[in-house]
C-alpha cells in the first residue's frame, strides 16, 4: 500500500516535495497544510489545520517543510500522534533538538528521516573508505548567486531565528552535510569573518574544520558570485574522492571510477523510498537517518554564533 504522505508548508520545498512523489508508486500525497489561503496546491486535498492534520488516519508520514525554527516542536508533537517524520534541510538548530527529536521518536516507534537527498549520491565503494582519518584533508566550496532581495523581504528568510542563517544553512547544508558523512563529528569550527546581509542572514561563510578523527575541512559558501558551483574534494593516503556538481569521481588505489550525476529530484524520491520502507519495517533509514545530520548542525550552529560584518 502506498504510503500516506501530508506536507506541512507549500513554498518551494513543499511544491519538490509534491512533485518528487508524484510518479513515485511506494509514497503519495494524502493532504497539504498550507495556511496561507493565496497558495496554490493545485488538485492537492488541503488540511484546514495542524490539528486536522495530525488525526487524518490517511497521513502516515509528515514532511516539514516550513522554516527551521519552530520545526522540533511540530516534529514531537506529529510523533506523539503516531506519525513518521521527515524533515526539510537544515533539520534541526541544534543538538538539544536532534536529542529532542530522537527522544521523541523512541517513545513513539516511529521513524525520522531528513531530505539531505545529496547523500544518496555517496556510493558503497565511497563510504566503505575510511576516510576519518589524520592523514585525510578536504576542500569544499559552494556557490549560488541569491540577490539581495531574496533576504530582504519580508518573512522568514529575514528572521535569523525562523530562518537559522543564509546561504550556509539552506545551500551549503548540502556538500557541508557530505563532508561530514564522510569525515564524521566536528572537534572544532574556525571562522573568518562571515559576511551578513542583516543579521544573523549570511551570504558568505568560509572556515575550516577540524574533525575528531584529525582529519581537516577547509571551506567556503557564498551567494555574492553569479558563478554557480558546488565541490566537495577529499584527499587520503589511500585515494581520493570529487563530489563536483553531483559527479562522483573516485581514485582508490590504482582504480579510477566516475558516477554520472543524478537529478536532484530523482535524489528526492530515494528519500521517499527509505521512508516508505522505514515505516514499513519500523528500522531507521539506511542513508537519509536523523543522527547523521549531527555534524552539520554543528558547524551550522558555530555559524550561527560566530560575529561577522554586513555585506
Amino acid at each position: 500500500m502506498s504510503l500516506g504522505v501530508g506536507i506541512v508548508g507549500f513554498g518551494v520545498a513543499g511544491r519538490q516535495h509534491a512533485a518528487a512523489l508524484d510518479p513515485m508508486p511506494e509514497a503519495g500525497v494524502a493532504a497539504v497544510l498550507e495556511l496561507d489561503a493565496s497558495v496554490d496546491t493545485g488538485d492537492l486535498r488541503r488540511a484546514g489545520s495542524w490539528r486536522e492534520l495530525l488525526d487524518d488516519p490517511d497521513v502516515e508520514l509528515v514532511a516539514l517543510c516550513v522554516p527551521p525554527g519552530g520545526r522540533a516542536g511540530m516534529a514531537v508533537e506529529a510523533l506523539e500522534a503516531g506519525k513518521a517524520i521527515l524533515l526539510e534541510k537544515p533539520p534541526a538548530v541544534s543538538a538539544a533538538e536532534i536529542d529532542m527529536i530522537t527522544d521523541a521518536a523512541a517513545r513513539a516507534r516511529r521513524p525520522v528521516g531528513v531530505m539531505l537527498q545529496h547523500r544518496v549520491r555517496l556510493p558503497a565503494q565511497v563510504l566503505a573508505v575510511d576516510w576519518a582519518n589524520p592523514a585525510v584533508t578536504a576542500v569544499l566550496e559552494v556557490s549560488r548567486f541569491r540577490p539581495p532581495a531574496h533576504y530582504r523581504r519580508t518573512g522568514w528568510r529575514s528572521d535569523p531565528v525562523a530562518a537559522l542563517g543564509g546561504i550556509a544553512a539552506h545551500l551549503g547544508v548540502h556538500y557541508l552535510d557530505l563532508a561530514c558523512q564522510v569525515l564524521g563529528r566536528p572537534d572544532s569550527v574556525t571562522l573568518a569573518p562571515t559576511r551578513q546581509l542583516a543579521e544573523g542572514i549570511d551570504t558568505r561563510v568560509t572556515g575550516t574544520v577540524v574533525f575528531r578523527s584529525g582529519a581537516t575541512l577547509a571551506f567556503t559558501v557564498t551567494a555574492e558570485s553569479t558563478v554557480r558551483t558546488e565541490r566537495l574534494q577529499v584527499l587520503g593516503p589511500d585515494g581520493g574522492l570529487s563530489i563536483t556538481d553531483g559527479t562522483v569521481i573516485t581514485q582508490i588505489g590504482d582504480t579510477g571510477r566516475t558516477w554520472p550525476t543524478a537529478p536532484t529530484a530523482a535524489l528526492r524520491g530515494e528519500v521517499y523510498k527509505e521512508m516508505a520502507e522505514s515505516v514499513a519495517t519500523g528500522l531507521p533509514p539506511r542513508r537519509c537517518h536523523l543522527e547523521g545530520a549531527r555534524a552539520v548542525t554543528d558547524i551550522l550552529a558555530a555559524v550561527a554564533g560566530e560575529p561577522a560584518v554586513l555585506a
